[in-house]
């Protein structure tokens, strides 16, 4: 025997070992763990149920209601930044300089795009944005997406540009945010009725949208539905039919309302920033008087680039084509443009630079229009501006006005007043709700709750939150990428 078997016994120990009996021999399966339910899940599993995938914009912004216009515009410059939040972020230009020879290379810095998909607390559901790392930054120092979008700052306001405004306006819908806005309402001393007009909740809504004579809005069918009790055919009133389309009338009267109203708005900035007038109200009002003025300054301007862009031969035309390289399919209009925009540049480099071909144009337009007085001087302006708005004001009961321009008066102060009002409330929505009651009383009954257009958007008592939930599903149709 081998010197290493030596120590091993001929025979093992039976006591030393663990013998199973048939019983316990039995392999057993438990169906039901007896361990307790972790308190946190494992933050890697994936969930099951609900809503968990990513969303565009475009399915979550509802698209079948208005939506006021942002108040900043869209980017210009960057025009990607109108599809994410950039926050004013933008492409920048420089050269990267060498220490020795100092030899200048052209660069460009971009933003740091990022796509991230973001939770929405208030509509319980990720979104998908296109997102700077500055902006998602801040988002977190927020809390979240909902606080960053709700934030009333001016500067925020600022940052958001056209996608995130209509997120907001998409989360202002909800009824969680609807009772935080009433909430803080209630808190800074804002009286109930207000309240009540500026953010109705669910259940006034609803109420009033199941009231007797409420107008409420077919979001499928872009029509009215009555609920009166009135029968179909009832002469009295031909639009009390269910099944009515908004007129034509009806929708160019709220775009022409739109329009003149911004454009009033912006005329009545540009007055107070140059000292013209002493308030917005005083703008607006000023810019209303002046409207016919405005316009034909606009038309002349115009008429006088047409005849400068038709002064181009076709052979100079097509020479500039050869010449830049320019695709064959160019249109005219946009060639022509081109063709004024270097010969613009031209002028200015002979000149020596922008602010001396400036002056010499200046100098030229005084020499040939001798007999119009020069430019008066603010206080001069200011002063004129006054007395048209006091004999406008006095239109009414002053008849030593002819009859055409006192009923023109009249009728662009009304303009003015409804504006005003509107200004200080809504903004475009209760200008084009007023507009339409006048012009249409019997079509657009019953103002909006101030944020909502009457008639062309949605009536008294139209849930927009259910809009929301509505353009939250896949559209069947194409939606425009926001």
């Amino acid at each position: 025997m081998p010197p290493r078997y030596q120590l091993l016994t001929t025979r093992i120990s039976v006591h030393r070992l663990a013998i199973r009996t048939a019983q316990s021999s039995q392999r057993t399966y438990a169906t039901e763990s007896d361990l307790p339910e972790p308190v946190v899940k494992n933050p890697i599993q994936r969930r099951k149920g609900g809503d968990l995938g990513s969303h565009l914009p475009k399915h979550i912004i509802p698209q079948n209601v208005y939506i006021p216009a942002y108040p900043y515009g869209d980017y210009q410059l960057y025009k990607q930044a109108n599809k994410g939040l950039y926050a004013d972020q933008m492409i920048q230009f420089g050269n990267n300089v060498s220490r020795k020879t100092e030899t200048k290379t052209r660069r460009v810095w971009k933003p740091n795009v990022l796509s991230k998909s973001l939770y929405s607390i208030a509509l319980k559901k990720k979104i998908k944005l296109r997102v700077t790392a500055n902006v998602l930054k801040t988002i977190d120092r927020e809390g979240g997406l909902d606080e960053y979008l709700l934030k009333d700052s001016q500067h925020r306001i600022k940052e958001l540009g056209p996608l995130g405004w209509a997120l907001r306006w998409t989360l202002m819908q909800t009824p969680e945010v609807i009772a935080r806005l009433r909430a803080d309402a209630a808190a800074l001393g804002v009286d109930q009725a207000t309240i009540d007009k500026q953010w109705p909740s669910p259940k006034m809504v609803k109420e009033q949208r199941e009231a007797p004579g409420a107008v409420s809005f077919d979001y499928n069918n872009d029509v009215f539905a009555e609920t009166e009790g009135k029968e179909m055919w009832d002469p009295e009133d031909s639009r009390s039919d269910g099944n009515k389309h908004f007129s034509r009338l009806e929708k160019e009267a709220a775009a022409d309302a739109a329009r003149e109203y911004n454009r009033a708005v912006i005329a009545a900035k540009r007055y107070l920033e140059r000292r013209r007038v002493e308030s917005i109200e005083a703008g607006i009002k000023l810019a209303y008087i002046r409207a016919k003025e405005r316009e034909e300054a606009t038309t002349k301007s115009k008429t006088e680039l047409v005849e400068k862009l038709n002064a181009f031969t076709d052979q100079e035309l097509k020479d500039l084509k050869l010449r830049l390289k320019l695709p064959a399919k160019i249109g005219e209009t946009q060639l022509r443009k081109i063709a004024y925009n270097q010969r613009r540049r031209q002028l200015i480099s002979e000149a020596g630079g922008y602010e001396a071909w400036k002056e010499a144009r200046q100098a030229e337009w005084k020499a040939s229009n001798m007999h119009v007085p020069e430019n008066p001087d603010v206080e001069t302006l200011k002063a004129e501006y006054a007395k048209q708005l006091e004999e406008a004001e006095t239109a009414a009961t002053n008849q030593s006005l002819s009859a055409e321009r006192r009923e023109y008066l009249v009728e662009q102060m009304n303009k003015a007043d409804r504006a005003i009002r509107a200004n200080m409330a809504g903004g475009i929505p209760d200008y084009i709700t007023a507009t339409l009651q006048e012009k249409f009383p019997l079509e657009s009954r019953d103002a909006t709750n101030g944020n909502d257009l009457s008639g062309l958007t949605q009536g008294e008592g139209a849930d927009a939150w259910g809009a929301v939930l509505d353009a939250s599903k896949k559209p069947e149709g194409k939606q425009p990428n926001l």
